[in-house]
């Protein structure tokens, strides 16, 4: 049986080229079957991969094998990168970390789905992690319903912070989509 080729793992500030490209095929793989499965946009376009992929605020931690991109985790602390939170939220709710500017947000994670079980997304998210907790922080992310139902995520977030002594996982908010169906006009008297 020929061994495969073990993954490496590296920090990068910006990724651009044909790398970008590879990356951003695998983003769409992961990403595009959610916009089907959940009502707030999970997915970004082309132009603004390539230039989360570009800006050098956003670190990419990038898994390879044989030299070829097989997995990624975007992570920044640069709150005012991330168009879809209020920095001003999370600075009142961690003023201690926000002082240190160590309020990091996970932007996304992709992984090819040949790897997903052979734990490099586990591997990812712990280099993530590891990088917060060497700066005392605090990491961010938002998951879709789909999601937590699915993965379980709730749960996958408890197990992988009970590593990392004295942490905590807290739900920051919770934003709930209604769908009222109106078949019908009400009958208004006049």
């Amino acid at each position: 049986m020929v061994e495969a080729p073990p993954v490496e793992i590296s920090h990068e500030t910006a990724i651009a080229g044909a790398e970008a490209e590879l990356l951003w095929e695998l983003y769409r793989v992961n990403f595009e079957p959610l916009s089907e499965l959940a009502v707030q946009r999970q997915s970004s376009d082309h132009d603004e991969m390539m230039e989360l992929f570009a800006n050098r605020r956003v670190l990419k931690i990038v898994g390879r094998r044989a030299g070829q991109p097989i997995g990624f985790v975007m992570i920044t602390n640069s709150l005012e990168d991330v168009p879809e939170l209020s920095p001003r939220f999370l600075r009142r709710r961690y003023p201690e970390q926000a002082a240190r500017n160590a309020i990091y947000v996970g932007v996304y994670v992709a992984v090819a789905a040949q790897h997903r079980a052979l734990s490099l997304a586990h591997r990812l998210y712990l280099e993530c992690w590891q990088l917060v907790a060497n700066n005392a922080g605090v990491l961010v992310i938002d998951v879709c319903e789909f999601n937590r139902q699915a993965f379980g995520t709730d749960v996958l977030l408890r197990r992988i912070a009970r590593a990392f002594p004295n942490s905590a996982v807290s739900e920051l908010d919770r934003q709930t989509w209604y769908g009222m169906e109106l078949p019908e006009p009400m009958a208004l008297s006049r």
